[in-house]
């Protein structure tokens, strides 16, 4: 995306150029038109620069491959210290975790029609971190995995009409699961969203996506 982005910043400089020598000729019509051919091609290259900046804390969306690990070590009653390993990079967090239940939260984004002409690939995002006494508890106990800079493409693309021709956003979690001292789970992207599976079992191998 920010490749398309300098692509259009040099567009903008030469017809930004062309305007100036038109000018200078006395051509004043030609040249108001390769300003306004300049100008729009700073304005998107402004928006996919911001909108890339947004993008860079995403990850390659592949269903079937394993993105993260968790394990939970209780250290007192109803009290766990969570161990979450973002893969494949190996990153490690520690969370301090009250409850009797977790659940894992990601964004994901699919690109249709123009935008994934232009080859844009679905990416997701780990979002939230959660932990509760019940299943389906609506206390704010959650820790946030993830600090985007530039322009929110997410929350734009989540229900607007303008997007909507090309962007897919969605929230895709793991269902509420009970916390036990020394559990181990591979969190898995499948078509139908996250699934935490214990971990030394099998990963299946899922087909590649259509299209």
């Amino acid at each position: 995306m920010r490749g398309i982005a300098v692509t259009l910043a040099c567009f903008a400089l030469v017809a930004a150029l062309l305007a100036w020598s038109r000018w200078l000729a006395r051509r004043r019509l030609a040249s108001l038109g390769h300003v306004a051919l300049a100008a729009a091609c700073t304005a998107a290259a402004i928006f996919l620069w911001s909108a890339a900046g947004g993008m860079a804390s995403y990850e390659p969306l592949r269903p079937g491959h394993a993105i993260a690990e968790i394990r939970f070590d209780q250290v007192g009653p109803g009290r766990y210290r969570a161990t979450l390993i973002r893969l494949p990079w190996g990153q490690v967090q520690l969370f301090e975790m009250t409850g009797e239940n977790w659940r894992l939260e990601a964004r994901t984004l699919r690109w249709h029609g123009l935008a994934a002409d232009l080859g844009l690939k679905p990416v997701y995002r780990l979002e939230r971190l959660e932990c509760g006494p019940a299943a389906g508890d609506n206390a704010d106990r959650s820790y946030t995995l993830a600090h985007g800079e530039g322009m929110d493409v997410w929350t734009r693309a989540r229900g607007n009409a303008v997007w909507s021709p090309y962007a897919e956003a969605a929230v895709a979690a793991v269902p509420w699961k009970a916390m036990k001292d020394g559990s181990e789970f591979t969190i898995i992207v499948t078509p139908e969203g996250l699934v935490a599976q214990p971990s030394g079992t099998e990963i299946p191998i899922l087909p590649p996506p259509r299209g």
